[in-house]
């Protein structure tokens, strides 16, 4: 799975980091936008169902999650 973020969309108001429990934020995106955390487990069920949630909260609906 891959995180994808439109930087045009993205306010970098970093919501998605809490929710998503760190497996994306601003600090591994560029130009302070939001990104996937490098190290995040995407076999894992809880942190799967937590980026969803932070797509789903995401003010600007920035964020995608692409197979």
């Amino acid at each position: 799975m891959k995180i994808i973020v439109d930087p045009d969309k993205c306010i970098s108001c970093n919501m998605c980091e809490d929710v998503s429990d760190g497996a994306m934020g601003v600090k591994f995106g560029k130009n302070d936008k939001a990104g996937q955390n490098p190290e995040a487990d995407f076999t894992d069920r809880v942190v799967v169902a937590n980026v969803k949630l932070a797509i789903e909260t995401c003010p600007t609906q920035a964020i995608k999650l692409e197979d």
